[in-house]
């Protein structure tokens, strides 16, 4: 099975001196971190969806405009702390110009979470979830599609080994050889979005440590 190359860092072309690359690095980064934003909006600041979507698209036309994000300096923590904070930083200015409202079917974050979980939870949901988009790309892939209906069912039964061997016409061994192949892979997207997202291969290795507990 043939891998993507990895990418320069995202994070990294923020800087870059070609106004082409620092706006393709932008919406990469966007692209990344807007769910988490948005849903940190909702459950950190009791803003309803519709707010939280538009105070989102702000934020970030914000960052461009000002080039906040690029005055990141990794020596002061990850780029997603530094991206919390600004976030933080921005709510806060605009809720002097306007009275947020709270939805009264809204279903706030647990009180035993803090800030920082809350926006690490939602950004990893993000990571994994893009690494699956980048998997599949290959759903022509026999072993994608086995991964697709085995490790990513979210239904109450899960199919066996022997059931998807039975429903793909291969053996149960093939079954289990073609999980092991795709879990690597999604081990490997996951990694490539990482890097992605982190300015250098220290960042890189600390993310990855922090996060999986793994050396790499």
């Amino acid at each position: 099975m043939a891998f993507p190359k990895t990418r320069q860092s995202a994070i990294l072309g923020l800087h870059d001196g070609d106004a082409t690359v620092r706006h393709r690095s932008m919406e990469t980064v966007a692209s990344a971190y807007w769910e988490p934003v948005c849903k940190y909006l909702r459950l950190r600041w009791h803003e309803s969806y519709e707010d939280a979507a538009d105070l989102t698209q702000a934020f970030f036309s914000k960052s461009i405009e000002s080039a906040t994000l690029i005055r990141y300096e990794p020596s002061k923590g990850t780029f997603r702390t530094y991206l919390r904070s600004c976030l933080d930083h921005f709510v806060l200015n605009a809720r002097k110009t306007r009275n947020p409202t709270v939805p009264l079917d809204f279903d706030f974050a647990s009180q035993q979470e803090s800030p920082e979980e809350l926006f690490h939870r939602e950004w990893l949901r993000s990571l994994f979830t893009s690494a699956v988009e980048d998997l599949r790309a290959r759903r022509g892939d026999l072993r994608f599609r086995v991964f697709e209906r085995y490790d990513l069912n979210d239904s109450d039964s899960r199919p066996t080994y022997d059931d998807l061997a039975a429903e793909f016409g291969v053996t149960t061994a093939s079954i289990t050889n073609y999980l092991a192949s795709m879990r690597r892979a999604f081990r490997k997207a996951v990694l490539d979005r990482l890097r992605d997202l982190t300015l250098n291969e220290r960042e890189f290795r600390t993310e990855v440590r922090a996060l999986f507990g793994i050396e790499v």
